[in-house]
């Protein structure tokens, strides 16, 4: 089994979405092109699911069944993501679409730049399309890349930190399956 290959994998996946929420931070300006957001978005999509398919082609019958146990006690919303940002990558790569959309979006932005000129502002709240709420006194416009997952929008950034963080989940099982089955092996002679 090739851990160290799905670990590097785990790693260009956090780059990737490291990039990602970088880009969905930057200031909104007219000539920015919002593909960028889907290119980061599809980088970190093909990176996180190599790790499965590391996983699979090189653990064999011991992924198979560790896999379906592990697969077997994620709560049943974390497993339809799960599979949704498998098929996400698979329409990406074979349909050149993940169905995610750029949408304007609020962060919010250091105040004191702005209290020499206008004073202290009153601290409001603004609700970004995925529900999420912004609070603060001086806010920046920008983009977000949403797609939608059992029936509610989510920011992709998220949706790809929770199945980096499912991938390291399955990873972290299959080391200590092959742990075990060394730790017997060696056991027997």
């Amino acid at each position: 089994m090739d851990t160290s290959g799905a670990e590097r994998k785990l790693r260009q996946a956090a780059f990737f979405l490291g990039h990602l929420e970088q880009a969905s931070k930057e200031l909104l300006h007219h000539d920015r092109n919002p593909e960028i957001l889907e290119f980061y978005f599809s980088a970190c999509l093909s990176a996180a699911q190599s790790v499965y398919y590391v996983l699979e082609e090189t653990g064999g019958a011991a992924f198979r069944d560790v896999q379906k146990r592990w697969r077997g006690l994620l709560p049943e919303s974390q497993r339809l993501r799960f599979g949704k940002m498998m098929g996400l990558r698979g329409s990406d790569v074979h349909l050149a679409s993940t169905g995610a959309k750029s949408l304007s979006k609020y962060v919010k932005e250091d105040p004191t730049r702005y209290t020499f000129f206008f004073g202290h502002n009153a601290v409001v709240e603004i609700e970004n399309p995925d529900g999420t709420k912004v609070s603060g006194s001086v806010f920046r416009g920008t983009l977000g890349l949403y797609i939608e997952q059992q029936g509610q929008r989510i920011e992709a950034t998220e949706a790809c930190r929770e199945f980096i963080g499912q991938l390291k989940s399955l990873l972290e099982e299959m080391k200590t399956a092959s742990y075990r089955r060394e730790k017997n092996k060696g056991q027997a002679e």
